[in-house]
Protein backbone atom coordinates (compact mmCIF):
# COMPACT_ATOMS: atom_id res chain seq x y z
CA UNK A 1 0.00 0.00 0.00
CA UNK A 2 1.30 3.30 -0.84
CA UNK A 3 0.64 6.83 1.28
CA UNK A 4 -0.80 10.25 1.19
CA UNK A 5 0.31 13.23 2.41
CA UNK A 6 -1.91 16.35 2.63
CA UNK A 7 -0.72 20.21 3.76
CA UNK A 8 -1.70 22.84 5.19
CA UNK A 9 -0.30 25.83 6.38
CA UNK A 10 -1.73 28.02 9.07
CA UNK A 11 -0.83 31.27 10.47
CA UNK A 12 1.70 29.07 13.22
CA UNK A 13 2.71 25.84 11.61
CA UNK A 14 2.40 23.59 8.36
CA UNK A 15 -0.28 20.34 9.08
CA UNK A 16 0.69 17.46 7.15
CA UNK A 17 -1.78 14.26 7.75
CA UNK A 18 -0.65 11.22 6.30
CA UNK A 19 -2.44 8.33 5.40
CA UNK A 20 -1.47 4.96 3.93
CA UNK A 21 1.39 2.87 5.29
CA UNK A 22 5.07 2.76 4.47
CA UNK A 23 7.17 -0.76 4.49
CA UNK A 24 10.13 0.29 3.39
CA UNK A 25 13.24 2.49 4.21
CA UNK A 26 13.46 4.18 0.42
CA UNK A 27 9.61 5.04 0.49
CA UNK A 28 9.54 6.82 4.67
CA UNK A 29 12.90 8.68 3.07
CA UNK A 30 10.98 9.82 0.29
CA UNK A 31 8.02 10.81 2.65
CA UNK A 32 10.61 12.82 5.21
CA UNK A 33 12.02 14.63 1.79
CA UNK A 34 8.56 15.79 0.90
CA UNK A 35 7.65 17.08 4.37
CA UNK A 36 11.00 18.72 4.40
CA UNK A 37 10.52 20.57 0.98
CA UNK A 38 6.58 21.11 2.05
CA UNK A 39 8.04 23.09 5.15
CA UNK A 40 10.71 24.74 3.46
CA UNK A 41 8.17 25.90 0.69
CA UNK A 42 5.96 27.07 3.02
CA UNK A 43 8.15 28.83 5.19
CA UNK A 44 7.45 27.01 8.04
CA UNK A 45 9.35 25.69 10.97
CA UNK A 46 7.12 23.84 13.03
CA UNK A 47 5.32 20.95 11.56
CA UNK A 48 2.40 19.45 13.21
CA UNK A 49 2.04 15.47 11.94
CA UNK A 50 -0.80 14.06 12.12
CA UNK A 51 0.21 9.80 11.36
CA UNK A 52 -3.05 8.74 13.02
CA UNK A 53 -3.92 6.48 10.00
CA UNK A 54 -0.29 6.06 8.71
CA UNK A 55 0.91 2.38 9.48
CA UNK A 56 5.05 2.28 9.46
CA UNK A 57 5.32 -1.37 8.67
CA UNK A 58 9.40 -0.86 9.22
CA UNK A 59 12.11 -2.66 10.74
CA UNK A 60 14.23 -1.18 13.13
CA UNK A 61 17.21 -1.34 10.20
CA UNK A 62 14.78 0.58 7.89
CA UNK A 63 14.17 3.23 10.77
CA UNK A 64 17.87 3.70 11.35
CA UNK A 65 18.47 4.15 7.63
CA UNK A 66 16.23 6.64 7.52
CA UNK A 67 17.15 8.16 10.45
CA UNK A 68 20.51 8.23 9.55
CA UNK A 69 19.91 9.73 5.95
CA UNK A 70 17.80 12.08 7.24
CA UNK A 71 21.21 13.56 9.30
CA UNK A 72 23.20 13.10 6.54
CA UNK A 73 20.84 15.16 4.61
CA UNK A 74 21.48 18.00 7.48
CA UNK A 75 17.62 17.58 8.88
CA UNK A 76 18.38 18.44 12.14
CA UNK A 77 20.53 21.87 11.65
CA UNK A 78 17.23 23.28 9.54
CA UNK A 79 15.82 23.81 12.48
CA UNK A 80 12.73 22.43 12.18
CA UNK A 81 10.22 21.35 14.89
CA UNK A 82 7.50 17.94 14.47
CA UNK A 83 5.30 17.64 16.68
CA UNK A 84 3.67 14.04 15.46
CA UNK A 85 0.10 12.42 16.30
CA UNK A 86 1.18 8.69 16.35
CA UNK A 87 -1.00 5.59 15.07
CA UNK A 88 -2.29 4.45 17.87
CA UNK A 89 -2.16 0.60 16.38
CA UNK A 90 1.60 0.40 15.44
CA UNK A 91 2.93 2.93 18.98
CA UNK A 92 6.53 0.65 19.02
CA UNK A 93 7.51 2.33 15.55
CA UNK A 94 6.54 5.52 16.39
CA UNK A 95 8.92 5.33 19.43
CA UNK A 96 11.86 4.08 17.14
CA UNK A 97 11.40 6.78 15.15
CA UNK A 98 11.54 9.20 17.73
CA UNK A 99 14.47 7.57 19.57
CA UNK A 100 16.16 7.50 16.44
CA UNK A 101 15.61 10.88 15.38
CA UNK A 102 16.33 12.54 18.26
CA UNK A 103 19.28 10.59 18.90
CA UNK A 104 20.58 12.66 16.10
CA UNK A 105 19.46 15.81 17.42
CA UNK A 106 15.96 16.48 15.56
CA UNK A 107 13.17 18.28 17.39
CA UNK A 108 10.58 15.63 17.38
CA UNK A 109 8.13 14.59 19.46
CA UNK A 110 5.41 11.87 19.39
CA UNK A 111 1.81 12.39 20.93
CA UNK A 112 -1.23 10.64 21.13
CA UNK A 113 -3.33 14.01 21.75
CA UNK A 114 -3.60 16.79 19.72
CA UNK A 115 -3.85 19.66 22.38
CA UNK A 116 -0.64 18.20 23.78
CA UNK A 117 1.28 17.86 20.71
CA UNK A 118 0.05 21.68 20.14
CA UNK A 119 1.16 23.24 22.92
CA UNK A 120 4.50 21.82 22.67
CA UNK A 121 4.95 22.65 18.94
CA UNK A 122 3.98 26.23 19.80
CA UNK A 123 6.04 26.57 22.65
CA UNK A 124 9.16 28.10 22.66
CA UNK A 125 11.63 25.41 23.24
CA UNK A 126 14.13 26.59 26.24
CA UNK A 127 10.58 26.18 28.29
CA UNK A 128 10.02 22.59 27.25
CA UNK A 129 8.84 20.63 30.05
Amino acid sequence: MAYSQIFTSTEEYLLCITDGEVSDAETFIEWGLNLVAKAHEMRRMKVLVDNRTFSLKLSSLDIITFANFMEEKGAAKLGLRLAVLSNPHNPESSRMVETALVNRSASYKSFHNQVEAKEWLLREPHTQK
